[in-house]
C-alpha cells in the first residue's frame, strides 16, 4: 500500500466560486480521497481492536454494513496495488492518475 498526501490544492479550488466546473472536479477528487481515507481508517481501527459496532457508531452505519465494508476492504488491500493509505501530515498531494489528473473521468 502507498501513502497519499492530503490534496490541499483541491481545497483551494473550492474557494473559487467563479470557476464552478473546477470546483466540481475538485469535489470529485476530494470524494475519492475521502473514500480512501475512510477505508484506511476502518482497517486501522480494526487492527487496533475496534469492534464493528464501534466503527459503525463512528460512521453512523450498522455493524452489518461495517462487516460488508471490511470484507471488501480486506480483499482490496490484499489484491489492489493501487490501494493507498492517505496521509494527513503531508503538505502536497502525491500524483496518482485519478486524484491528480486534469481530465474529468
Amino acid at each position: 500500500m502507498r501513502v497519499l498526501k492530503f490534496p490541499r490544492r483541491l481545497i483551494r479550488h473550492l474557494e473559487t466560486p467563479d470557476l464552478p466546473l473546477e470546483a466540481l472536479e475538485s469535489i470529485r477528487r476530494l470524494r475519492r480521497y475521502l473514500d480512501e481515507l475512510e477505508a484506511a481508517c476502518i482497517l486501522k481501527a480494526r487492527q487496533l481492536g475496534a469492534s464493528s459496532a464501534d466503527i459503525g457508531e463512528a460512521l453512523g452505519i450498522t455493524r452489518q454494513a461495517v462487516y460488508n465494508r471490511l470484507h471488501h476492504l480486506e480483499q482490496r488491500a490484499e489484491t489492489d496495488p493501487d490501494f493507498a493509505i492517505p496521509d494527513l501530515r503531508a503538505e502536497e498531494p502525491e500524483k496518482i492518475p485519478d486524484l491528480e489528473s486534469s481530465s474529468p473521468s
